[in-house]
């Protein structure tokens, strides 16, 4: 069928003041087809009962709830073991709020130190090649996909704005950032499925916790609990904005379980480092949540309609927004908290 090349006369995204209507519906959780297995596997054992069964939504809502419990069950008994140590060696001292580490023998053992050592590369590594891969796409996409596709149908009397071509890559399910484009350029669905798979395994990170005799902390599981529904319901119901989970995310663990890493070889890179890594976690989630949200408001051109469409068009879609946004309004406070509480009452303390 011949192309007839119009010029397109006007930007390619434009902004709504309010989101399309279709968002504030009942979303249909289980009758909303998954869209397309992002790998390219031979195993249907994978393909087609794993993957789907890993989305479904009593998945990440049955290990969020039994990791979320079972945890806070163990910090009961690790609790005790801390208060029995403290006053096996200081039987007459009052119990302090604060009880020191109370190890199990595992911990001591030198495999579980390289374990734990080789736990944290892994995850340093896996989230650089994440945050590489994520940019690189949506790079390539809005500089290159996106362009070529709309040149394709209309002819470019003006230079396209990297702003709109931006939006239009991350907003355009069928054409933009979401598929794969052959074997060398993987899209949101193949980094976002592996992303919220790496989210139940980082749940070792609070069993570690526990084998040094330590508590694990509120914002600790429900920091793990959340990321895995939230995740999952940007995975699961291909929400543009998930990219900002991907790529926020994926930079702070970087530096994060880089920060791991070294302190399990001995390395201290001292209260600063530290509380910046905290100062940057806070923005991530004050900024990547307002992101979030801008998506409901913005509409892109729809290259083969010749029409503008909602980025967020389906109720589905804007489950997984709302979904991050309550999660992360609290662990935004919890975060705030831990901040006061080690950085600023210590500093408090000092001066005084």
């Amino acid at each position: 069928m011949e192309t007839i090349k119009n010029s397109i006369p006007y930007k390619l995204v434009s902004w709504d003041l309010l989101p399309n209507s279709n968002v504030f519906h009942i979303p249909s959780i289980s009758s909303t087809p998954i869209k397309g297995f992002p790998f390219q596997l031979d195993s249907k054992l994978i393909s087609e009962q794993f993957f789907p069964l890993s989305l479904h939504y009593l998945t990440p809502v049955s290990v969020a709830f039994v990791y979320f419990i079972t945890v806070h069950a163990i910090n009961k008994v690790v609790a005790r073991r801390q208060e029995q140590l403290f006053l096996s060696k200081n039987p007459n001292k009052a119990v302090p709020k604060r009880l020191p580490a109370a190890p199990y023998p595992i911990a001591q053992w030198k495999s579980f130190k390289v374990f734990v050592f080789l736990h944290n590369v892994a995850l340093c590594a896996y989230s650089v090649w994440s945050l590489v891969g994520m940019t690189w796409t949506i790079y390539v996409s809005s500089h290159e996909l996106i362009p070529n596709l709309i040149g394709r149908y209309y002819s470019l009397s003006s230079k396209l704005s990297p702003v709109d071509l931006f939006w239009q890559s991350v907003c355009d399910i069928d054409h933009g950032i979401w598929y794969n484009q052959g074997d060398s350029l993987k899209g949101l669905s193949f980094y976002s499925y592996l992303f919220y798979l790496s989210k139940y395994y980082e749940i070792v990170d609070t069993v570690i916790i526990l084998l040094k005799g330590r508590q694990a902390s509120l914002l600790q599981s429900y920091h793990h609990s959340g990321a895995i529904l939230s995740m999952w319901a940007g995975t699961r119901f291909a929400s543009p904005p998930i990219w900002i989970f991907v790529v926020f995310n994926s930079f702070i663990h970087s530096i994060m379980y880089f920060y791991f890493s070294l302190s399990c070889l001995g390395v201290r890179l001292g209260k600063f480092f530290k509380q910046t890594l905290t100062t940057l976690q806070i923005c991530q989630f004050v900024f990547g949540g307002s992101l979030a949200v801008v998506h409901l408001f913005v509409q892109y051109f729809d290259v083969l309609s010749g029409s503008y469409k909602s980025c967020i068009s389906t109720s589905e879609e804007a489950l997984a927004i709302f979904i991050n946004v309550f999660y992360l309004t609290p662990l935004t406070v919890l975060f705030a908290a831990f901040y006061i509480d080690s950085y600023k009452r210590k500093d408090k303390v000092k001066t005084q």
